[in-house]
């Protein structure tokens, strides 16, 4: 759903530009070289700065960030659903019920118990994971930033090349302001790039980061609650009531949970 509505927001965007430059011929509004010096510049720099391995899981980040938000109340229903069969010591009921769940962080929770480790091991375990996945939320933010900063710097530069070969070729007074157009496109893909992509797209990382790190918290005090044999509607009525303070970016944050995030 998030993807739908994201998909008709792009296309609201489109509308609107569309409206905007629509006494301005299509050919004005193209310019491939500028098109070129900007993408292929911020490609060029993020394969500086940045291993291919790392760009990649940032695509993949991307991605997954118009997926559907895992909700709460399904993520406490599952783990309710172990604590009663971890209860009745069903192992391989419990191994069935790890296959049904596509949450990876839960089932590392669960493979855990299979594997009988202990209450510190699990706790260190799964801790130490979320951190790996808040660090790689916030890496691939940090990429996402970069081209938000790289982006107007390649449009402005595209603009001087245009200009100075706008001058070098100068023939007539009457010839400078459709080439001046032209040139000042690179400036305003540079803006777009930047302002509608990019700065977006990083801030849904950044909110998928926190909410992430959310969920995992009540995982962890979940699969906890499982290992000491809690009773199931002690562990619902604790995890529905789940509000943790979280630090990402440096900073904390208290944020209450809503019943879908």
């Amino acid at each position: 759903m998030n993807f739908l509505f994201s998909t008709i927001a792009v296309a609201g965007a489109l509308f609107l530009l569309m409206l905007t430059f629509k006494n301005i011929g299509i050919n004005m509004l193209l310019n491939t070289n500028a098109l070129i010096l900007i993408l292929g510049g911020s490609l060029i720099s993020l394969f500086i700065a940045f291993p291919a391995n790392r760009l990649k899981d940032t695509v993949v980040d991307i991605f997954e960030s118009f997926k559907n938000k895992r909700d709460k109340n399904e993520l406490i229903k599952d783990i309710v659903d172990i604590a009663k069969i971890y209860r009745s010591a069903n192992m391989r009921k419990l191994e069935e019920k790890t296959i049904n769940i596509n949450d990876r962080f839960l089932r590392l929770g669960i493979t855990l118990l299979l594997n009988h480790s202990k209450s510190n091991e699990i706790r260190d375990i799964l801790e130490r994971e979320a951190s790996l996945r808040i660090a790689q939320y916030n890496l691939s933010q940090n990429i996402i930033r970069t081209v938000a900063r790289l982006a107007p710097s390649l449009g402005l530069a595209g603009t001087v090349i245009s200009l100075v070969s706008m001058f070098n070729n100068f023939q007539s007074v009457d010839s400078i302001a459709p080439m001046m157009s032209v040139a000042l496109m690179s400036t305003f893909y540079g803006v777009i790039i930047s302002n509608v992509f990019a700065l977006p797209l990083s801030a849904k990382m950044k909110e998928k980061a926190i909410l992430s790190e959310i969920l995992m918290s009540i995982t962890i005090e979940g699969i906890i609650a499982v290992y000491n044999m809690e009773h199931p509607l002690k562990i619902e009525d604790r995890l529905s009531g789940h509000s943790e303070t979280v630090k990402v970016y440096h900073s904390e944050v208290k944020i209450p949970l809503t019943n879908s995030i």
